[in-house]
């Protein structure tokens, strides 16, 4: 088990202090504008709503949540029958738990 805790280890050291800023700053605006949160096998995946501004910070957020979490495999869709951008993070064993933690204080995943 202390490997698979390993492997789910965040990379703090991944940031400069004004990119690390930016990181904290887009988290709390996107996990704002959550409008559904989805349990995985393996992780969760998150909706947002389709509009164009978003989809610049959601690009950047993934871009930048790859280079301190690379335990994650991150999708995005833009699905076709809800005018959403789905983003899901899977990883192993044990992401689920640091995704929890992150993802479900958004008002969304509290209404479940």
């Amino acid at each position: 088990m202390a490997e698979a805790a390993a492997s789910v280890a965040c990379r703090l050291a991944a940031f400069d202090e004004g990119t690390r800023a930016e990181h904290r700053r887009l988290a709390g605006e996107l996990v704002g504008a959550i409008t559904d949160v989805e349990e995985l096998a393996d992780g969760y995946a998150v909706r947002f709503p389709a509009r164009p501004f978003l989809f610049l910070r959601i690009a950047r957020w993934i871009e930048l949540e790859r280079a301190c979490c690379p335990f994650l495999t991150i999708r995005l869709e833009i699905e076709r029958s809800t005018p959403a951008y789905r983003v899901s993070l899977t990883g192993p064993d044990g992401a689920k738990s640091v995704l929890r933690a992150e993802l479900l204080r958004t008002p969304a995943a509290e209404a479940k």
